[in-house]
């Protein structure tokens, strides 16, 4: 008759061993570093890598494994090179929140990779990419992944653009004072985006493409792809804008090695 509260209680201490272990290995388990080739493709893909210090590549590096092992990347067709999909994604996220504190974006729990444009059952679409903050899901085209590495500065780079998206949410969903910092600044962009004046600023500019004014949301987004791929000509001709990116951010992406 002992044995059934033996046997449930050797049940829960083993639960209770494997939790343990999955969060010593997610959490305190020693990260291997990047290899030379993977360091390659963040040098070859993320221009601002070479402008930071020793510090701030190490800080960069760390922080792109820690994304990594995070998350949960579910490839959804053939996709050749995989892991250099999960590095290039993992650097996206990493590249935004260089200068943030709080930098793992909770509200991200998992990246789904489609080879190309997919077919959304969400909303019943065709899409390159869209965030989902109730399933705290990112979702991909590697194709078009890959075409935001191609011309580094024409400001068109998915990455940014979906986890810009995530960010924000990650912004309400968080109390920290960090979280309040970023909604206090994107509430000062919001007001620029309905003033009437400004938005007739930004449609007589070819700078900004005409899709980040369909919502503030969107506009944020493009913002950032902006801010990330021509720092110098977004800081010349909309230097307001400029500096609440930056404000949000906490990174200059023109002079990174002052936030050092």
């Amino acid at each position: 008759m002992v044995v059934g509260p033996v046997l449930v209680l050797l049940i829960i201490i083993a639960y209770f061993l494997y939790i343990l272990h999955y969060a010593y290995k997610l959490y305190f388990a020693k990260l291997e570093p990047l290899t030379i080739s993977e360091k390659k493709i963040i040098l070859n893909n993320f221009p601002v890598y070479k402008k930071l210090s020793n510090r701030q590549k190490q800080k960069f590096e760390y922080r792109i494994l820690r994304f990594r092992k995070d998350k949960q990347f579910v490839f959804n067709g053939l996709i050749p090179r995989q892991e250099d999909m999960a590095l290039l994604l993992s650097a996206n996220a990493t590249m935004l929140t260089l200068g943030l504190k709080n930098y793992r974006i909770p509200a991200i729990e998992r990246i789904i990779i489609y080879p190309d444009q997919y077919f959304s059952l969400i909303n019943r679409q065709d899409h390159i990419g869209e965030y989902n903050p109730g399933l705290k899901t990112l979702v991909v085209s590697a194709h078009h992944v890959k075409q935001g590495f191609k011309i580094p500065n024409d400001n068109k780079n998915l990455g940014v653009h979906e986890f810009a998206h995530a960010l924000s949410f990650n912004a309400i969903i968080e109390s920290s004072s960090e979280a309040r910092y970023f909604k206090k600044y994107i509430a000062k962009i919001n007001l620029l985006f309905d003033d009437k004046i400004f938005i007739q600023k930004l449609a007589s500019s070819d700078y900004f493409r005409a899709y980040g004014r369909t919502n503030e949301h969107e506009f944020f987004a493009v913002l950032a792809e902006n801010y990330v791929e021509t720092p110098e000509q977004f800081q010349k001709e909309f230097p307001e804008l400029y500096l609440l990116m930056g404000k949000i951010l906490k990174f200059d992406f023109h002079q990174p090695i002052a936030n050092s």
